[in-house]
């Protein structure tokens, strides 16, 4: 009989660098004014309304691969706006994709 193998211990979640002064720590979040926040939501809002108007219900699974860091960041934020993860990914490049067309003036503002 061979002995058998010791079980390998599992590798703790690394931590976040700390951020510098004056930099914005990644893991906290960014302080927003209340005007800006409520424009920026404002704009979401408009993305989604868009969103809902142009494109079908159906949607099409996708593979994209994210870092731990990354993907740990959107589903806290996800959790404290008491959504899925995978919504708020979806919510974010609908508007990041909105702002890029009317920058290159594919739709009008």
């Amino acid at each position: 009989m061979q002995p058998r193998d010791k079980p390998r211990p599992r590798p703790q979640p690394t931590r976040a660098p700390q951020a510098r002064q004056g930099e914005v720590d990644p893991t906290i979040g960014l302080s927003l004014d209340p005007d800006e926040f409520f424009e920026q939501e404002g704009r979401r809002e408009k993305a989604l309304r868009m969103q809902d108007r142009i494109r079908p219900g159906r949607t099409t699974p996708i593979a994209i691969r994210l870092d731990q860091f990354t993907l740990r960041r959107l589903k806290t934020l996800a959790g404290m706006r008491n959504t899925g993860y995978q919504t708020l990914l979806k919510e974010f490049i609908v508007e990041r994709l909105y702002e890029e067309e009317r920058r290159e003036g594919i739709i009008d503002s």
